[in-house]
């Protein structure tokens, strides 16, 4: 069996806390449930900190707190790490810095000494992670394309931003791609749907543990806020022919969108998993 688990949304800071006071303390109450889970290979979505674009350090102490925990990770940038679009960029000058400036040069790549899309072999499984900007300045999905045509055997696709809204209701209603990667947003859901080797499609940004179809034989998993809240994730067991995908509770925040945005939804139903366990996949479809 391999074991693959899901976290997203670190939101780490260096002190003093600017963003979440706590959240570093809220992080280390998670560690335990990680190392738990004995995770071949931990798998981090994006927001490893809340403004490593404008503030490198930032990375730098997110990614000697991912080498304390001890175990085999993979982890790529969400927007405040490598931020979106210009737009975004303007309206969050520290937050969402934007870095109009090759891959290679950006705070995430220097410090994480990656490529816009990383392949990995876990098992069975191939993991292809992916960074992107709007207008894909990195050429990261024509990498993934490549990718997907050379694949033999089933893979899981790592992106920070869901590519199908989340939740019918609330503030995830229209949170989500949306002002952050809509020009690119359907290549990429092309590009997944193009290989029936793609199995699942795993993501963050929406600090919401959540299970959205991308279409018959694909599925969209989004893993909560680790640091800020909701603490959860996912452990994902490759099992001889399926992916047995079962909830991971950290031990942080399980809220993270205030109540007035929920359009009365109880706060835990909203931000956590309650269907049934374990989800099951097939790794191969006819």
């Amino acid at each position: 069996m391999t074991r693959i688990v899901h976290v997203s949304d670190l939101h780490f800071e260096l002190a003093p806390e600017r963003f979440k006071p706590g959240v570093r303390q809220e992080l280390d109450l998670s560690i335990p449930a990680i190392r738990a889970a004995r995770p071949d290979c931990l798998v981090v979505t994006g927001d490893l900190t809340s403004y490593g674009c404008f503030d490198r350090s930032q990375l730098v102490g997110v990614r000697r707190w991912l080498d304390g925990i001890g175990v085999d990770y993979l982890a790529i940038p969400g927007n405040h790490d490598l931020s979106a679009n210009v737009v975004r960029g303007s309206s969050y000058p520290i937050m969402e810095t934007y870095e109009p400036v090759p891959w290679a040069a950006t705070n995430f790549a220097r410090t994480f000494s990656q490529e816009p899309l990383v392949h990995r072999g876990e098992g069975p499984v191939t993991l292809l992670a992916l960074a992107l900007r709007e207008d894909d300045p990195d050429g990261s999905l024509d990498l993934l394309a490549q990718a997907l045509d050379r694949l033999e055997g089933p893979a899981l696709v790592l992106g920070h931003y869901p590519l199908a809204v989340t939740k019918e209701v609330g503030v995830l209603a229209s949170f989500g791609y949306q002002g952050y990667i809509d020009r690119v947003r359907e290549r990429m859901l092309e590009l997944l749907h193009s290989q029936p080797l793609v199995r699942a499609y795993l993501c963050g940004h929406v600090h919401a543990q959540t299970v959205t179809p991308l279409g018959a034989d694909l599925i969209q998993l989004s893993a909560g806020g680790l640091g800020p809240g909701a603490s959860a994730g996912w452990i994902i067991d490759v099992v001889d022919s399926t992916l047995e995908i079962r909830s991971l509770r950290g031990g942080g925040s399980k809220v993270f969108w205030p109540a007035e945005m929920l359009d009365g939804n109880d706060a835990l139903d909203y931000h956590l998993w309650c269907g049934q366990e374990p989800v099951v996949v097939p790794l191969y479809v006819a």
